[in-house]
């Protein structure tokens, strides 16, 4: 937010700090968004959900935020990633090929309220 970056120049810087991959624009596809009101009850996020092009041949060093892994799919259901992530991000990236979709999530009071902001089936799968 402090670098006014688009979610392009976001996901570019991205790649390079934490992959050692330099993107151009044509390398990515955004295929849609979350926001999250009152994620943990303290804070909110948008977030901005991108295909990239590019296939690695390699494993990224390690980094300070951690390290790179291959998972396959049906793996992920397993990681101990935030519980929205699995709910909010991967059934959505499941249909990325369907178009563009965006989801409002109210995570306040213990419980997360969805809505689908733009879709192209109108639902949720």
């Amino acid at each position: 937010m402090d670098l006014g970056e688009s979610p392009f120049e976001c996901a570019k810087r991205e790649a390079l700090e934490e992959v050692g991959i330099e993107l151009m624009d044509a390398d990515l596809n955004l295929f849609g968004y979350v926001s999250e009101k009152y994620y943990e009850n303290r804070s909110h996020w948008l977030m901005f959900l991108f295909e990239c092009k590019v296939l690695l041949d390699y494993i990224p060093d390690e980094m300070e935020e951690g390290f790179f892994q291959y998972y396959k799919r049906e793996d992920i259901k397993h990681l101990a990633i935030p519980p929205s992530d699995h709910e909010l991000v991967w059934p959505f990236y499941d249909q990325r090929k369907e178009g563009f979709w965006g989801i409002r999530a109210n995570c306040s009071e213990g419980k997360t309220n969805l809505a689908i902001e733009a879709s192209p089936t109108g639902f949720i799968k």
